[in-house]
């Protein structure tokens, strides 16, 4: 019998082959997005589960709240580990990493090898001795107990241990991290992509004196503290040992804040707070929006739970795709069905070959499917950051999900219209080609076309909020001119302030330049931020005692260069150590403070030994990060003032339009001759800003390709449905002719009612679209308006797709002669 079955199907599929091969392609694509999302989707939901203890282990972050200013941040101070282990038996144990940022790395000549020296950027971090073993990571070599207590060990991952000494052992070699001399002590297994905390080379602790020195500090945010739990961090868990951190901070905090002449508890009694967090491990990655943190690994949440729900509908719309045009087609099979019946035939013999052959093209889909997410893959992986191999695709976790639901989408496409058609009896099947058995299925399909169409117009609607919004966010730089703007990295490496002065005005004088500074940082690229105490005085508004501001160390070329306006006093003065004593801040920072004239005011800075600075000017708010956030107060400092030390170092050099390549090989050889031993590298600053928004990038991409797909199977449903409308109404097409209408009034007539059903799916959409867009963009500080016009244009959009869509079956009926149609009437 299933042998008939089968014989039967392939004479079907041979005799339909076109509408066969829709099938199959509309429904594989469908499968194959959905495959690759539920990929992606299943990375992001499985941080760090590849460790032991990903249940047990936590990242502490400080909930603070300081006059107006308030932070979540993982930015934590030094002693803050050992204190929670020392007070509560529930903390097995603390380790602390210390961001290094930018270092180059040197390999000695060794066994007939050239020296190597490299840049390494974000990869490299110093770790505390019981760092690898509270998480547990893998080790190829070396004991995760020892391998970082001792001054100038380092631990490479494996593919750094290639890197710098190819197939030989690398455990007991010897690099340079910054000139300063290193063994290697333990090689970690190569980290997955999916793992919160990355790295290349960990550094012990010991050699970073700067850490013991603020290991007082409860003010000094710049180490990331992690604590391992003797038991799950579950939510009554870690609300239990959070009720008992309050204890902890009035313990030990207070001093801290004493030492730089502030009184804490009075801050805690005017509703100021300091709040120990724990955030476990396997929710760090998605579940905190809004969190500071050096980690750049944290995801968003929304984003992924977004493009889940899209690759759901992308399948569903593919499915839905697949059921219009199995009935579609299935309702030419009328009189085949009646002629069965005829002969015998029971139900259930028909209902098995709808089956047989809806499954046949149900798995022949799946096979195109998996041919074309290999095909696509290496392209999926450079769009959405993750490493994925053909052998990823099939692996046990995914695959019977994804086998799964071609069988589903099988049964239901040959289900229905089996049904349906075998409920009637032989004689109502030779009646106007089964003119009874039409009516039922219309409107079935007809509300399927209308989800199909609001699915891809709020799509289309997501596609451009989100390319307007990410637009938006690149150019928005008011208070700051980001263009053309060249960066010199590494520039600490000018080891005395007389040679990076020296390197600065070598730089400045390049014909190709019109400005040049030094900083500590640049926007985008961080700053440092601390407490400072604002003078009193007879102000209207009250003046707050403390305050947090993000700074810049920099010299008076830095407003030129980045074309930062003054809105009131001055710039520091060119050349001149005068203003070592003077500090420029932004508009937000002198509302903050209450100031109603700034100019001439002081500031005290309880970090370094309460060292004053007068206000000179008031400098325009610019975003220094993304738009997501607000602006903060800032402030520049002059270089002179040895205020604080930092790693960051950079020189940023304006240049004319036009000239950035000559200026890269100039620059290039310039710095080669000032520091030989450190590889040259540069940034432009419009390119740092456009790596804030790498992940609104990736989802703009990502929007643009399913919205195209959503399309794509929307219109293989509207096809469907138009080819299955003209069958039908074949006979009134023909009286039509014969009676004299004319091709346009043809077409007009097949056409209407389709673009009713996309005017319906519009008019769902909007309201629809507008609602998940405005919830968005709520995330971001500065954004876009919701402008009429997206929403017409996509309506205007969905229906030129659907008019050309229609057109060839409207048309194609339109033309036909009529002599046939009327042949058997």
């Amino acid at each position: 019998m299933l042998q008939n079955y089968l014989k039967i199907a392939f004479r079907h599929f041979r005799r339909q082959a076109f509408f066969s091969l829709i099938n199959v392609s509309g429904l594989a694509v469908g499968l194959a997005a959905c495959w690759l999302i539920g990929l992606y989707v299943f990375h992001e939901k499985n941080y760090d589960t590849f460790l032991p203890y990903s249940d047990r282990v936590c990242a502490v972050a400080f909930d603070i709240k300081m006059g107006d200013q308030e932070a979540f941040t993982t930015n934590t101070p030094p002693p803050v580990g050992a204190r929670l282990v020392e007070d509560f038996p529930e903390i097995e144990m603390a380790a602390r990493t210390f961001n290094l940022g930018s270092v180059v790395v040197q390999r000695e000549a060794m066994n007939g090898k050239v020296p190597l020296t490299f840049n390494e950027y974000n990869t490299a971090m110093a770790a505390d001795t019981a760092f690898l073993e509270l998480f547990g990571f893998p080790m190829v070599a070396g004991d995760p107990r020892t391998a970082l207590d001792k001054p100038g060990s380092v631990v490479l991952t494996e593919s750094m241990a290639r890197k710098y000494f190819g197939d030989q052992a690398a455990l007991g070699q010897s690099l340079k991290l910054n000139n300063y001399p290193y063994q290697v002590t333990g090689i970690v297994q190569e980290l997955p992509t999916n793992s919160t905390v990355q790295f290349g080379f960990l550094a012990s602790m010991a050699n970073f004196s700067v850490v013991e020195r603020f290991s007082w500090s409860w003010i000094w945010l710049q180490v990331d503290t992690w604590v391992r739990l003797r038991q799950p961090a579950t939510e009554p868990t870690l609300a239990a040992l959070e009720n008992k951190f309050p204890t902890m901070v009035r313990t030990y905090a207070p001093a801290a804040y004493a030492r730089i002449g502030q009184d804490l508890e009075e801050q805690f009694k005017k509703g100021d707070r300091l709040d120990v967090k724990l955030l476990p491990l396997e929710k760090l990655h998605l579940n905190y929006t809004g969190l500071i943190s050096r980690l750049n690994t944290l995801g968003d949440g929304q984003q992924v739970g977004m493009f889940a729900i899209i690759g759901g509908l992308i399948l569903l719309l593919a499915c839905v795709n697949f059921m219009n045009l199995s009935t579609a087609r299935s309702m030419q099979r009328a009189q085949e069905v009646g002629v069965r019946k005829a002969l015998g035939s029971q139900r259930s013999a028909l209902v098995a070959q709808f089956l047989v052959e809806s499954l046949l093209l149900s798995l022949a889909a799946m096979l195109l499917a998996a041919l074309l997410t290999s095909a696509v893959l290496p392209f999926y992986n450079n769009l959405t950051g993750l490493a994925l191999f053909p052998s990823d695709l099939f692996s046990p976790k995914i695959l019977g999900f994804v086998t799964l639901l071609p069988i589903i989408t099988g049964l239901l496409g040959g289900l229905y219209p089996a049904f349906y058609l075998s409920r009637f009896k032989a004689i109502e099947m030779f009646k106007s080609v089964g003119a009874r058995v039409r009516g039922g299925l219309v409107s079935v399909r007809s509300g399927l076309v209308v989800f199909q169409f609001t699915v891809s117009i709020v799509l289309m609607l997501g596609s451009i909020v989100v390319f307007r919004q990410l637009e938006f966010a690149q150019k928005q730089s008011p208070g700051l001119n980001r263009e053309h703007v060249l960066v010199v990295e590494n520039v600490r490496h000018l080891a005395t302030p007389s040679m990076r002065e020296d390197f600065r005005q070598q730089l400045a004088s390049l014909p190709e330049a019109l400005d040049a500074t030094h900083a500590t940082f640049l926007p985008s690229l961080g700053s440092f931020g601390d407490f400072y105490e604002p003078e009193q005085g007879d102000e209207e508004n009250a003046v707050v005692s403390s305050i947090p501001i993000g700074s810049y160390l920099t010299d008076a070329d830095f407003v030129p260069t980045l074309g930062i306006e003054i809105l009131a006093g001055r710039n520091f003065r060119p050349h001149s150590v005068s203003d070592s004593a003077s500090v420029i801040l932004n508009e937000t920072a002198v509302r903050a403070i209450g100031w109603k004239d700034p100019i001439g005011k002081w500031l005290r800075y309880p970090g370094n030994a309460n060292q004053r600075f007068q206000v000179v000017g008031v400098m325009r708010d610019f975003n220094d990060a993304s738009v997501r956030t607000v602006i903060e107060p800032m402030a520049l400092f002059h270089e002179a003032s040895k205020t604080y030390q930092t790693w960051g170092s950079y020189m940023a050099l304006r240049l004319r339009a036009g000239t950035e390549k000559q200026a890269v090989e100039k620059i290039a050889a310039l710095w080669n001759k000032a520091v030989p031993e450190v590889p040259f590298d540069y940034d432009f600053l419009d390119a740092t800003f456009a790596r804030l928004y790498r992940s609104e990038a990736r989802m703009s991409t990502v929007l643009n390709i399913l919205t195209g797909l959503a399309l794509f199977i929307g219109c293989l449903g509207l096809f469907a449905l138009a080819a299955y409308t003209a069958e039908s109404r074949i006979k009134e097409i023909g009286v039509r002719k014969v009676l004299g209408a004319s091709v346009a009034s043809i077409v007009s007539l097949l056409s209407t009612d389709f673009l009713k059903l996309v005017v319906v799916a519009i008019v769902i959409a909007t309201p629809i679209a507008w609602y998940i867009m405005n919830t968005w963009l709520a995330d971001f500080t500065y954004k876009i308006d919701l402008e009429w016009w997206y929403f017409a244009g996509a309506g205007g959009l969905a229906v030129g797709i659907a008019l050309l869509t229609i057109s060839f079956q409207a048309i194609k009926a339109a033309l036909m002669n009529p002599v046939e149609s009327l042949r058997s009437e």
